[in-house]
């Protein structure tokens, strides 16, 4: 007799709450140009990772939250230079990066890639509790399932503004608090 396979449902149920973050466009305004020298600057000519100290501080009153890099800086440079320019706040809570999730051609083509990356690190460690900053999380709306929503978890971001954008901020500190009350239920 042959036993029937079932399909197995995908359950969300990892509660730490997970912060996907990018660095162009979201924790400096612009996007990083690297010389022969391996000398990073920035194309808007502002200053490298001006806004980090923002994120460390929004994130500070809450030591449960964990960072997952999604960086393209990581496609050119070694996970430990792209984790030293992050100051030690921000650093000690990076757990994982998207770097090794390859997005669909199509995926490529009509610009939600990275949309598709950070959900796949979503489903692939079951995350229930988390939220990306990013200023490429396009088509969430294709990418929808009947496991997850993606709109509420997604702050795209102007990257001539980066998270120094108000809105941005409180979106991120509502998250936050939202993570903070669902822990102590």
């Amino acid at each position: 007799m042959r036993k029937e396979l079932k399909p197995q449902v995908l359950v969300l149920d990892q509660p730490t709450p997970t912060l996907f973050v990018d660095y162009d466009g979201a924790l400096h305004r612009g996007h990083a140009l690297l010389d022969e020298s391996g000398h990073v600057s920035l194309d808007t000519g502002n200053p490298l990772f001006e806004f980090a100290p923002l994120l460390a501080s929004l994130l500070d009153p809450y030591p449960q939250v964990e960072i997952v890099l999604t960086t393209s800086w990581l496609d050119t440079l070694p996970f430990e230079t792209v984790l030293s320019y992050l100051q030690p706040p921000l650093a000690k809570r990076v757990v994982g990066t998207t770097q090794g999730i390859k997005p669909r051609f199509g995926y490529v083509q009509d610009g939600s890639a990275r949309t598709y990356i950070i959900r796949s690190y979503v489903f692939g460690h079951r995350l229930k509790n988390w939220l990306a900053i990013d200023d490429s999380v396009y088509g969430a709306y294709h990418l929808n399932t009947n496991v997850l929503n993606l709109e509420p978890h997604l702050v795209l971001l102007d990257g001539q503004r980066g998270i120094g954008d108000a809105e941005a901020q409180q979106r991120i500190r509502d998250w936050l608090a939202e993570v903070q009350g669902s822990s102590k239920r």
